[in-house]
């Protein structure tokens, strides 16, 4: 029994009934064994309190140092009220620390202290960097460390905080603003506090809200920056909520109440914080009384009420102010008030439950939440790409880019598309499927509407059903607007100024046609043809091969084009660098489709105006064979039947050598126009198919597709490689706000690799 008045006074208190030495003398009225088991459950909790959180305090202590709260909610106390509400003098209750008075510190930054029990007295202080500080400054601040003190008296602190808010860039204790300075810092001064005599605790006190600007020192802006930083510490889950009121004052006016409501409407983590309960009227203290009890304005939490030193009593020491608080609370009307919610012992214990209780409840959810976001982040960072800060940097970046371009360039030229899912998803990137069915039809287009005038040896019936020219179609297959082929690109509606649409030939007699452009074109000589004669009619033959010609090849260039934009966007899907590039390769493409436009012109010209020339020797058996058919032709309008055949021959057909010249009379122009015909055909066939090889081969797949000039074959390692630092910087260099975020997430990153390793210690 002994025992336990010694040691045991704290845990009766915990159980609800006051004086320890009153419920002494009351156990010859109560069971013996109850009262001991209920103390020992007290003292069960309280070493499981004392022996077990403070691991989980360290660590969540250690993610804060780590900055982690600028990325995850961290269980924590945070005290919030006005500059005058007192807060200040709560904080230097708990940690007996000398903090200035009337320096207007308390409104510059976030100050965090700790409290840990241990065998050794020690004070450490250091500066958490804002989230926003460059890698230099953090460094800088994470640097400042004061460690191994024992002790600070008034002028050691004071010294201490000139120097942190030098480095931190805001003016320090009793100085005035500085013109390079500012008001206030989001970096958070960290100071813990180690002893025998120490609870596990750590509170985090935010600047005091205010409503007036002070002249030189403080603004409207720096009014709206405080509540972003109060809303910032208080708005997570994670927190509990400490409303310091000062007792003098009307608890309606109290905007921090306003603001805890809003954001725990239900109120469970929030506890209100009276002081001043020395500086109250006559005749206020039953108000006051009124609110600890839970009798009005009523919080889950509750209300407790502490008495700090008066401006009279700054001199005196820690003990004395507590013995001073002590008795003010065993007068009327503070005595009746229950002890666990009156003084700073008792709100230390009751702030020290809460941290526990809260750390303990979602700890677990912590560690999870942290592995979660470090995972988000690097997703985030890698779709950023590589770093892109020194032109050899954004060199690599483009390097490895051009290498993807061209693999995908290469599958599209082979018809390879199972080595990239996009194929399937992008069917404008299967060009040479694209190109071979063009190709198709545009050799279908010259042969069925190439000419001007059908030959005399044309079938009819297939002239009867013949389709119509296609036109020009875009990569899709529709007709695309003849005024401006391509509006999906501008940059190519100067390229091709042809629609590409083809009349059907006539079906005049092509005799005719000839005999009329052989009357104008006769002179002198023997000779039966005149040397202007097959060109002329040649040319006016052929003269529909233009059009179809280069509405084939401006469908090619804008299959080219097409595929070349969405194979950028498929390999850059940053639109900035994809912008960048885009303009850099645009002109370069447009002047390689224009040398593949002019060669196909140059094979046009050199077709339809040059000599007619040709070394086949299928022009001669086409010459031949129109000849023959004309000749088969005219006899079988005069065969006859055999007559008496002997038994050894065959009934054929026959015709009479008197007919044969009867039907061969005809004059010399007669002879001259069928010759020119047979001519004209037999040289238009080996032409036709000579001309469209030509244009596949030398105009669409070396100009265009396969050749080194390639438009797909400019964006490589030669045209990387040849950019000038400035054109890196144009292209590949980040903007402002990519920098920005790639900074951020690389400190996040770090910060959560800290803390991963941190909780896994």
């Amino acid at each position: 029994m002994v025992l336990f008045q010694e040691n045991g006074i704290r845990l009766a208190e915990k159980c609800g009934w006051g004086s320890c030495k009153s419920h002494l003398s009351y156990f010859r009225y109560i069971d013996l064994f109850s009262f001991l088991a209920r103390i020992l459950t007290a003292a069960m909790a309280d070493t499981a309190m004392n022996l077990v959180s403070p691991a989980q305090l360290d660590i969540i202590d250690g993610l804060r140092g780590l900055g982690m709260s600028n990325y995850v909610a961290l269980p924590q106390l945070a005290v919030v009220g006005d500059q005058s509400s007192g807060k200040s003098s709560v904080l230097e209750s708990f940690s007996e620390l000398p903090f200035p008075r009337d320096s207007g510190l308390c409104t510059r930054f976030v100050t965090q202290i700790i409290f840990r029990r241990g065998s050794t007295t020690s004070i450490k202080v250091s500066i958490i960097p804002g989230p926003d500080r460059s890698p230099t400054e953090t460094n800088k601040l994470r640097g400042y460390v004061k460690d191994g003190l024992s002790a600070l008296t008034s002028n050691e602190f004071l010294d201490i905080l000139h120097a942190v808010c030098q480095l931190m860039g805001i003016p320090g204790p009793g100085q005035r603003l500085g013109t390079s300075q500012s008001t206030f810092s989001d970096d958070i001064l960290s100071i813990e506090l180690c002893g025998p005599d120490k609870q596990n605790l750590s509170i985090i006190d935010i600047p005091g809200i205010f409503r007036t600007p002070t002249e030189g020192v403080t603004t409207v802006h720096d009014m709206a920056l405080v509540r972003r930083m109060m809303m910032h510490h208080i708005k997570g889950e994670r927190t509990i909520i400490l409303a310091v009121i000062p007792s003098n004052t009307d608890i309606a006016t109290q905007e921090i109440l306003s603001i805890a409501k809003e954001l725990d409407p239900n109120g469970l983590r929030t506890l209100g914080v009276l002081t001043k309960p020395d500086l109250i009227d006559k005749g206020g203290e039953e108000n006051v009384v009124s609110l600890v009890e839970g009798k009005r304005n009523p919080l889950r939490l509750g209300y407790c009420i502490v008495r700090n030193r008066g401006q009279s009593e700054l001199s005196s020491d820690a003990d004395t102010r507590h013995r001073t608080e002590k008795d003010f609370f065993l007068t009327e009307p503070w005595s009746r008030l229950d002890r666990d919610r009156v003084g700073t012992p008792a709100l230390q214990r009751r702030l020290q439950e809460l941290l526990v209780s809260i750390t303990r409840r979602e700890f677990p959810k912590v560690q999870a939440q942290i592995l979660q976001r470090l995972s988000t982040s690097r997703k985030d960072l890698q779709r950023l790409g590589a770093d892109r800060e020194s032109a050899d940097q954004q060199r690599r970046f483009l390097l490895e880019m051009s290498h993807t371009f061209q693999d995908v360039t290469n599958c599209a030229l082979d018809a390879y598309y199972s080595r990239h899912t996009v194929f399937g998803s992008i069917p404008e990137l299967r060009i040479a499927t694209l190109a071979v069915e063009r190709m198709e039809r545009f050799a279908k287009d010259i042969e069925t509407l190439g000419h001007t005038v059908d030959f005399e040896s044309e079938d009819r019936e297939e002239v009867a059903t013949r389709s119509p020219a296609s036109g020009l179609t875009s990569s899709n297959g529709s007709e695309a607007d003849a005024g401006n082929p391509h509006l999906e690109y501008p940059e190519l509606s100067d390229l091709i100024s042809t629609n590409g649409v083809a009349p059907e030939p006539s079906d005049r007699s092509i005799l005719e046609w000839i005999g009329e452009e052989y009357r104008k074109a006769r002179g002198f000589g023997l000779a039966t043809i005149g040397p202007s004669i097959l060109p002329t009619i040649w040319q006016e033959q052929s003269k529909n091969w233009k059009g179809l010609t280069l509405a084939y090849i401006a469908d090619i260039v804008f299959f080219v084009h097409d595929f070349t934009c969405k194979a950028l966007a498929h390999v850059c899907p940053d639109e900035g660098v994809r912008s960048g590039l885009w303009s850099v390769l645009q002109e370069r493409l447009v002047d390689r489709y224009r040398a593949a436009v002019d060669h196909v012109e140059f094979i046009i010209r050199v077709e339809r105006f040059g000599t007619p020339l040709t070394t086949n020797p299928y022009f001669n058996k086409n010459l031949q064979k129109c000849r023959m058919d004309r000749l088969e032709k005219m006899l079988e309008t005069h065969t006859e039947p055999q007559k008496d055949p002997t038994p050894w021959q065959s009934r054929n057909p026959v015709v009479r050598l008197d007919r044969i010249k009867q039907s061969m009379a005809m004059d010399n122009s007669e002879h001259t126009i069928q010759d020119i015909h047979d001519i004209l055909e037999s040289y238009y066939e080996v032409a036709r198919k000579r001309f469209v090889d030509t244009v596949c081969m030398q105009g669409v797949d070396f100009y265009l597709l396969t050749g080194p000039t390639s438009p797909l074959r400019i964006f490589e390692t030669a045209f990387v490689s040849d950019l000038s630092a400035a054109q890196l910087d144009l292209i590949a260099g980040e903007d402002i706000s990519t920098k920005q975020l790639r900074k951020n997430l690389k400190n996040e990153i770090d910060a959560l690799e800290k803390g991963k390793k941190l909780l896994r210690a």
